[in-house]
């Protein structure tokens, strides 16, 4: 997709083109995700943001290679800071 110039009103609000909104699947009301990153802003759906971060997760191993379950992990964590705790 080409770049397309659009105009910032005095209230800060950006208007989306059109063709972006329809790749995007967007309409009046969705939320949004923006990232301010090297002086740029992106924007994603939360889908999108759940399927990033999904994929950057799905393939943690161990040190013998095998898969890690972040919620596991998570879960042990939780339960030795409550016996440190207790």
């Amino acid at each position: 997709m080409n770049n397309i110039h659009t105009k910032m009103d005095d209230k800060g609000r950006v208007l989306i083109p059109a063709v972006f909104r329809q790749a995007l699947h967007l309409e009046a009301g969705d939320d949004i995700i923006l990232r301010f990153e090297d002086n740029e802003i992106h924007m994603m759906t939360p889908e999108q943001a759940l399927t990033r971060l999904q994929s950057k997760v799905k393939n943690y191993l161990d040190k013998a290679d095998k898969p890690i379950s972040l919620v596991d992990e998570l879960i042990a964590m939780r339960r030795a800071e409550a016996q440190e705790v207790g």
